[in-house]
C-alpha cells in the first residue's frame, strides 16, 4: 500500500494578515444613537408600566400628542421635519459608509503594516538627517507625504524629497512625496 503526502511550505499555507481599518465615522455615531435609544426605551417602558397598571402617574406620550394638537402648518414645522429627514439620511449614510483605512503594507513582508503617523515619522525623521534642514514637520495620509522643512536654503528641496522616498521605498505602495521649504530669504 503506497500513501502519498503532499506538503505544503508555510508561506502558501498562512494568509497574510489584512491592513487595520479604523471604526469609521459611526464609531462617534454609535455611543449617540444608544443613549437616543435608551432615552426612548425609558418613554415607551414608562408608557407600557402605565398601560398596565403598574405604575401610575400621566402619560408623557399623551401629553405630547395633546401639546402637539392643534398645530397648524408652518415654516418651523417645515424646517424641523426637512431637518430630521437629512438627520436620519446621514445616520444611514455613515452607519453603511465604508470604514477608514490608516495603514500602509510593507512590500518585502507580507501582513506587516504601518500606520500613516508611522510613515509620516519615518518621513519626519528622514528629511531632518539631511544637511541644511533645520526642523521638519509631516503630514501624511496612504497616497501623500508633505514635508515641511525649515531650512537653511531652498535648495534643499530636492535632497530631502530624494531621501524621504529612500526612506519610504520599502513600503508596498510609495506614497507621493511633497516637500514645502520655508527658507529665509536673502536680501541684497
Amino acid at each position: 500500500m503506497t500513501t502519498t503526502t503532499t506538503t505544503t511550505t508555510t508561506a502558501a499555507a498562512a494568509r497574510a494578515a489584512g491592513a487595520r481599518t479604523g471604526a469609521g465615522r459611526v464609531g462617534a455615531l454609535g455611543p449617540v444613537l444608544a443613549v437616543l435609544l435608551l432615552a426612548l426605551a425609558v418613554v415607551v417602558g414608562r408608557e407600557a408600566a402605565l398601560g398596565l397598571g403598574w405604575a401610575s402617574g400621566t402619560s408623557w406620550l399623551t401629553a405630547a400628542a395633546d401639546a402637539l394638537d392643534g398645530l397648524a402648518p408652518s415654516v418651523a414645522v417645515v424646517v424641523a421635519s426637512c431637518a430630521a429627514v437629512v438627520l436620519g439620511a446621514w445616520c444611514v449614510a455613515t452607519g453603511l459608509s465604508r470604514r477608514s483605512r490608516k495603514a500602509v503594507a510593507l512590500a518585502a513582508t507580507p501582513g506587516v503594516h504601518l500606520g500613516v503617523r508611522d510613515v509620516a515619522r519615518l518621513a519626519s525623521g528622514a528629511a531632518r538627517r539631511c544637511d541644511g534642514v533645520l526642523e521638519a514637520r509631516t503630514s501624511a495620509s496612504r497616497r501623500t507625504v508633505t514635508v515641511t522643512v525649515r531650512a537653511t536654503s531652498a535648495a534643499v528641496r530636492d535632497d530631502v524629497r530624494e531621501t524621504v522616498a529612500t526612506q519610504l521605498a520599502p513600503l508596498a505602495r510609495a506614497p507621493r512625496v511633497r516637500v514645502r521649504v520655508q527658507a529665509p530669504e536673502v536680501s541684497s
